[in-house]
């Protein structure tokens, strides 16, 4: 992709909002924030990977995400209430990732707990969802959901997504869920 095609498209992903939330490209002053969401066992039941242990883990997820960004673009939001400035709630977004050999946008979504049943997952997915299908409608956008995750299930249900396929990644069993 052509480095004016990439600015171009990172101006659209860069910096979204909603009626109550926005949504921003993660910045290498969010190590504390994108620490404090992931190191929460509640809020990483489902991770493949576990809750986070330590500020470096925090660091080098952080250098993978801000690489994303530079290289496509497109990437991980950290989500902040609209009235609440400066106070991460969340983080959602779309990133490139290798799927069964296949290039693919996942869907993702992680929130604090205090937010749940809020509506957040589905407000942000759904401007990721519309971004992904205005600039980037060649690549197949999939949400890879553990199948306990019954809350996160229901979120790409209501975004129009429908099971696909199982699939295991490091050992763990996931459900594939796709648009349509």
């Amino acid at each position: 992709m052509g480095s004016r095609k990439l600015s171009g498209m990172f101006q659209h992903f860069e910096r979204q909002t909603t009626d109550r939330l926005l949504l921003r490209a993660v910045r290498e002053s969010d190590l504390d924030a994108v620490f404090a969401l992931h190191s929460d066992p509640t809020t990483n039941r489902f991770s493949r990977r576990g809750y986070m242990q330590t500020l470096d883990d925090a660091r080098r997820i952080m250098g993978i995400w801000l690489e994303d960004w530079a290289r496509d673009g497109v990437g991980y939001w950290l989500v902040e209430r609209l009235d609440a400035p400066g106070v991460v709630v969340g983080l959602s977004g779309l990133r490139h990732k290798e799927l069964e050999g296949q290039r693919v946008l996942n869907l993702a979504y992680r929130f604090t707990p205090e937010t749940w049943g809020s509506g957040y997952a589905t407000e942000v997915s759904r401007v990721a969802l519309a971004l992904a299908a205005r600039h980037l409608p060649q690549v197949p956008l999939v949400a890879i959901i553990h199948p306990e995750n019954t809350a996160s299930v229901r979120v790409a249900e209501r975004l129009g997504m429908r099971l696909d396929r199982h699939v295991t990644e490091d050992g763990i069993p996931n459900r594939v869920y796709v648009i349509g």
